[in-house]
């Protein structure tokens, strides 16, 4: 045994081990926030970032992309550590549940979704006009999935008052539909609200997105078979005389042929489990039939 073969030599994982080993929640925050350092880094809220992903208008003219770049961009710090905050929370566990592939597409997909419900709202006039970012709407959908998921997790609110989450996420929705009914203001309530409607309705609904989204056809697979011989006669006595089997005539050969390509047809159509026992014996005999053919 070398000393690289010792469990003391042996090294741990790396760091592209561990990076490989995180879930999606955390690609998902760990994205977001350096998308919120390139804003810093280009001039914050008026910066170019900001100017090409925000929710605005310009959706209805073309401009289908700022439905999801909007949830990777943040006003300041604190908006965005309240929203990672809560997303790591339920987001992991909801990943567990769901799966990171599912997440990911929920996420996404209730982040256009809360969006739209925005821009609807502004196009009838009951939330303010003027463009929008964050995650919220997202992250409203997360928390809510997560409350129909495990409704007596119990959490703080505020960080100090205890109660189960099926509770803060009602107090939640409450406080976002009375907020949003008096005008907003400069938060979007209403992509809070759209999230948390998505949520609900993903769950209700029962959908899969990666099913629904997964239209890979499927071929069908023609069974393997296998034959299996029948079991060994005694062995011949010493001395006895062996006389060699006469060798199968042509029509013989054709006509199992025959029978052959029949029970494939039917093997193809059925299964290997619909043969019978003589259906079973014409496999065993072209078996031995193509072997003599072969010496």
């Amino acid at each position: 045994m070398g000393i690289q073969d010792r469990d003391y030599y042996r090294e741990g994982p790396s760091f592209l081990d561990r990076v490989g080993q995180q879930g999606a929640t955390v690609w998902l925050i760990a994205i977001t926030v350096g998308v919120f350092f390139g804003q810093a880094l280009s001039g914050g809220v008026r910066g170019p970032l900001t100017e090409v992903g925000a929710l605005d208008a310009r959706v209805i003219q073309g401009e289908v992309w700022r439905l999801v770049t909007a949830a990777f961009l943040h006003a300041d710090l604190w908006h965005l550590f309240f929203n990672m905050l809560v997303l790591y929370w339920a987001g992991s566990r909801v990943e567990e549940v769901r799966g990171s592939r599912e997440f990911v597409l929920f996420y996404l997909l209730s982040a256009v979704g809360s969006h739209l419900i925005y821009l609807a709202a502004q196009l009838v006039g009951v939330a303010p006009p003027g463009a929008a970012i964050g995650a919220s709407g997202a992250v409203t959908a997360t928390l809510i999935l997560f409350a129909f998921h495990f409704p007596h997790a119990q959490v703080r609110l505020y960080f100090f008052i205890p109660m189960p989450v099926w509770l803060l996420a009602i107090l939640f929705v409450g406080f976002d539909a009375l907020a949003a009914l008096r005008g907003g203001g400069r938060i979007a309530y209403f992509a809070h609200l759209g999230g948390a409607f998505f949520g609900m309705l993903y769950f209700q609904t029962g959908v899969r997105f990666g099913r629904v989204l997964d239209r890979t056809p499927k071929t069908r697979v023609r069974p393997k078979l296998r034959l299996v011989p029948p079991p060994e006669e005694s062995p011949v006595p010493v001395g006895a005389a062996v006389t060699a089997a006469p060798r199968a005539s042509a029509p013989t050969d054709e006509q199992l042929e025959a029978k052959l390509d029949a029970v494939l047809e039917k093997v193809s159509k059925h299964g290997p489990e619909c043969l019978t026992p003589e259906e079973r014996e014409i496999f065993y005999k072209a078996g031995e039939l193509y072997k003599n053919r072969r010496k």
